[in-house]
Order: C-alpha cells, then sequence, then structure tokens
C-alpha cells in the first residue's frame, strides 16, 4: 500500500491532473490518498518561488511557511507527491526533499531544476527525451468504461442520429477567439445538424462569454442543439457526462477536454483559433493528432470538411491509464502488469 499526497491548486484543469497520476499510481499498486491544498502568498510569484529553490530552498519547513502557510508538522509522511500547476511545483519539491519520496509533476518543470526524486510528466514529443521526464498522455480522471462503446462513424449515413459532445471554452493564455470566429461557430453547428442529422450535445465553460452562451441556449431552444449544459447554472463538473458521446468536439483553448475525450476513447476534434501564439501547448496538440484526434480552424470549417474529417477518426485502442502508469512505474521502482480486472 503506497500513501499518495495529491498538492491541489485552485484551477480544476489542474488539480483533476494531479488526481489522474494518483489513480495511474492505483493501475500500479493498491494506494491511500491526502490531498493538500496549495495556495501560494500573494507576495510569492511564480519568478519568487523559482528563485528560492534556485538559491535557498533546502529548509523545507521554513520556505513551506513561508510561500505557503503550510505547517509541516501536519503533513503525513507520503511515499509519492503528485501534482499539477505551477503554484504547485516549488510545493512539490520542498516536499519531496524533506520527505525524501518521489514527486511526480504532470507537466513542465520550466524553471525549475529536476532531482533523482522527480519525474516530469511531459506530453510533447519535442520534450520526451529530456532529463527527468517520461512522455505519456495528459492525466485526468475520466473512466472509460463508465460509458457505452461509440457508435461507430465510418460513413456519412453513420453521422445521421449521432451524438457529438461539442465543449466549449474561450480566450485562454496565449489563445484567443475573435468575435468572427463565434459567429462562425454559432452558424457552423445548426448547418451541420441540418446536413447530416447529427444530435449536437453542447457545454460552455467559465471562459466561453455570456452572449455566445445565451445564442447556444436559443438553438438549443430552436431544436438545432439537442442538448446544452449550461455552465453558469450547473457548476464544474457537469460536463462529464458528454464524454459518452459518439466523438468530442473542442475548442483548442483546453488541452485537458482534449485529453479527456481520447481518454473517454473517443474520436476527437480540436477547433483552433488564428489567434494562436507561441507555447508549449501546441507541441502537445500536436503530438496528440493522428487517427484518434484532428485540429480544424474554428473560422472556416464547412460541415463536409467537418464530416470528412470525422470519418476517418478511429476511437483510441489503448486505456490512457495504462499508458500513463507504464510511464510512472519505473520512478515507483513499480512493474506495470496489465489493466485492473
Amino acid at each position: 500500500m503506497k500513501r499518495v499526497l495529491i498538492l491541489r491548486d485552485a484551477k480544476p484543469g489542474h488539480f483533476n491532473q494531479a488526481e489522474g497520476l494518483a489513480l495511474a499510481v492505483a493501475r500500479l499498486t493498491p494506494i491511500e490518498t491526502d490531498r493538500l491544498e496549495v495556495r501560494p502568498a500573494r507576495f510569492a510569484t511564480s519568478d519568487m518561488r523559482k528563485l528560492v529553490m534556485r538559491r535557498w530552498g533546502r529548509d523545507a519547513r521554513f520556505w513551506l511557511k513561508w510561500l505557503y502557510g503550510i505547517d509541516l508538522d501536519a503533513v503525513a509522511k507520503p511515499d509519492v507527491i503528485v501534482a499539477s500547476g505551477w503554484p504547485t511545483i516549488a510545493c512539490g519539491l520542498l516536499l519531496s526533499r524533506h520527505f525524501e519520496v518521489p514527486f511526480i509533476f504532470a507537466g513542465p518543470l520550466d524553471g525549475y531544476e529536476s532531482g533523482p526524486l522527480t519525474l516530469s510528466i511531459v506530453s510533447s514529443p519535442r520534450q520526451a527525451g529530456d532529463p527527468g521526464t517520461a512522455y505519456a498522455p495528459i492525466p485526468s480522471t475520466i473512466a472509460p468504461e463508465a460509458y457505452g462503446p461509440p457508435r461507430r462513424l465510418a460513413t456519412p449515413e453513420d453521422l445521421r442520429g449521432a451524438s457529438l459532445a461539442l465543449l466549449i471554452g474561450g480566450s485562454a493564455y496565449r489563445r484567443e477567439f475573435p468575435r468572427d470566429e463565434w459567429e462562425a461557430l454559432l452558424a457552423f453547428v445548426p448547418a451541420m445538424a441540418q446536413r447530416y442529422g447529427v444530435n449536437w450535445r453542447v457545454s460552455n465553460s467559465r471562459r466561453t462569454p455570456d452572449a455566445v452562451s445565451d445564442r447556444l441556449k436559443a438553438l438549443a431552444a430552436s431544436g438545432a442543439v439537442a442538448e446544452f449544459v449550461d455552465y453558469r447554472d450547473a457548476g464544474a463538473g457537469s460536463v462529464r457526462e458528454l464524454f459518452g458521446s459518439d466523438a468530442v468536439i473542442v475548442t483548442e483553448d483546453s488541452m485537458s477536454m482534449l485529453a479527456e475525450g481520447l481518454a473517454a476513447r473517443r474520436p476527437v476534434i480540436g477547433l483552433k483559433s488564428r489567434l494562436v501564439h507561441k507555447h508549449y501547448a501546441n507541441e502537445v496538440i500536436a503530438g496528440m493528432a493522428g487517427p484518434h484526434l484532428a485540429i480544424l480552424p474554428m473560422a472556416s470549417v464547412t460541415p463536409e470538411h467537418f464530416a470528412r474529417t470525422l470519418l476517418r477518426l478511429t476511437p483510441p485502442v489503448e486505456d490512457a491509464r495504462d499508458l500513463l502508469a507504464r510511464a510512472l512505474a519505473p520512478a515507483l521502482g513499480l512493474e506495470f502488469s496489465g489493466s485492473p480486472s
């Protein structure tokens, strides 16, 4: 039995990845979990945390209290620490040094030095060979067995009656969706339903402009959208049921939801903006693209182009949790023996 300490910052996309890492460890060995909410002090900026860890970060007790307000005596010794999100990195490194246990982080450790007990899970093929890294899918808490198998989509006739989840985000770090792209999406959704008879199951998010959400609500009222889950009313976590659709379509601002669609073992299409700046996320998304995931431009995609693209995609065969467990196993001194029954 391994005790896993899950570090959770304030963002659901991050702490769900940390929870996903713990679930991957559970595929290797029985676990018990503790959770620690991690909130840096206001003055403890990202640059300050990096400076502390580069120059002075040896006294874990002092720096955990000073940077995070964490009392080390209140933390039970874990066997492994898992985390995601930049605010948690310094905390995980300090705890790892103090307890002398592995620290596994979902993402690159940009600006921090990794040590022999640190493993960075990267999803960019370009970083796959870097020291202290392992290449694996973005972790998630999605369990594909919770959903039935998707309908096979191989011909245009298969699309009639098929359920398509559309998970809509909005402008985010280094990604912007201008108004004309929202207008294109709002025109595309009913056109696709009319042309191919698909059933749209749509969800917005906290990043979706209210005007776009209101238009989607109107499309649901008109019947052009079969189901609309309004985040403003339903709240966080309301989207999970939609991963049981026959295919998953995601605005490309959310790497996590692209990965969750694949983890649900669905074909996935990402809709990208033309205003995408250079960033690690681009490498990750490019690495996902292949037989199971494609990227299309949101501003100009047509129902015909979309249908051709979707019909060539296939659901992932291998469980993403197994791929992740294999990547973690060496760092924990464990062996992956296959999927749990």
